[in-house]
């Protein structure tokens, strides 16, 4: 998948009809659009990394909101959940191989769901 026909798809999703669970394991359930990133960037293994930290405390205690980021560079990525922007971060994880198309990308957790910014 392209980097902008991936970004150009991501933009037209401003709302979800449903939520998808992605993995047995967790309460999480993702969004429309962070569904559809899965399904083009093979990237399930992002919301993976996401489910697999809910138990932690900094998770649980920022659950009304989180925002993760994936930086990618060199086919390695590192993968942050934060409180905002310029926040605390709780839970950082490197990922030594990648083919994530995008350099950056940056989507919300709210309580137990994952979306994208515009889906917020």
């Amino acid at each position: 998948m392209k980097k902008m026909e991936l970004e150009n798809e991501l933009k037209g999703f401003i709302g979800t009809t449903r939520y998808h669970k992605t993995n047995p394991f967790s309460k999480l359930v993702v969004t429309d659009g962070i569904l559809h990133l899965c399904e083009k960037a093979k990237c399930y293994w992002l919301i993976d990394i996401v489910a697999s930290v809910q138990h932690l405390e900094k998770i649980q205690q920022n659950k009304e909101f989180i925002l993760w980021v994936i930086d990618v560079k060199d086919k390695k990525a590192v993968v942050k959940a934060l409180t905002d922007s310029d926040g605390e971060v709780l839970y950082e994880q490197k990922v030594e191989y990648t083919d994530f198309p995008l350099k950056r990308f940056e989507f919300y957790q709210e309580q137990d769901v994952a979306l994208l910014k515009n889906e917020h």
